[in-house]
């Protein structure tokens, strides 16, 4: 831990992401093959990553309003960002579906409500919403592929990045000094 205070900001992007791929992404891979079956358990650390990820890219929200994660939800697919009548009477983006209705029910209560799973792409490959229910189902195997996918490419931009006054890279790196800050004093 003593190299991470002389760390530049590429090099804690090559750290975190190190760590990132060892102790989430390879861990998680084992959730998405038969066996062992576990779409619940997958969905759940779907939403960790999500968390994680967009709490970097997007910095930590002020409050409960937890828009760095409805932000990289809507970085996996634009169509998160429509706007569809939910249970609760109003209308709401799709991120907050994800959010509201099934990370935090997941989290919280160990249960979904707007949002329910599925493990058969015949049914549903990516997700869809029912107007008639008000309610999103979500294919959980497409969900994490996706999630990955945002997840890599985002660590690729950020090595890319050569300008250290960066937005993306300002955001990684305060977040980074927050979340370490015990190991960086």
């Amino acid at each position: 831990m003593k190299e991470l205070k002389r760390f530049d900001v590429h090099q804690r992007v090559k750290a975190f992401q190190a760590r990132t791929e060892a102790f989430y992404l390879k861990q998680v891979d084992v959730f998405q093959q038969s066996p062992p079956w576990a779409p619940f358990p997958l969905a759940v650390m779907t939403c960790i990553g999500v968390e994680m990820v967009g709490s970097y890219k997007y910095g930590d929200a002020f409050g409960d309003r937890n828009d760095h994660f409805k932000n990289l939800v809507e970085d996996m697919d634009a169509g998160f960002g429509q706007t569809h009548s939910a249970p609760d009477g109003k209308d709401h983006k799709l991120s907050y579906f994800i959010y509201k209705g099934f990370r935090n029910s997941l989290a919280h209560g160990y249960y979904g409500e707007w949002v329910f799973i599925t493990h058969q792409s015949d049914r549903v490959k990516k997700f869809r919403y029912s107007p008639p229910k008000k309610l999103v189902v979500l294919n959980v195997y497409w969900f994490y592929q996706r999630f990955k996918k945002v997840c890599l490419e985002y660590f690729a931009q950020l090595l890319a990045d050569r300008d250290p006054g960066s937005v993306a890279l300002k955001t990684f790196n305060a977040t980074f000094e927050k979340k370490f800050s015990l190991w960086l004093k």
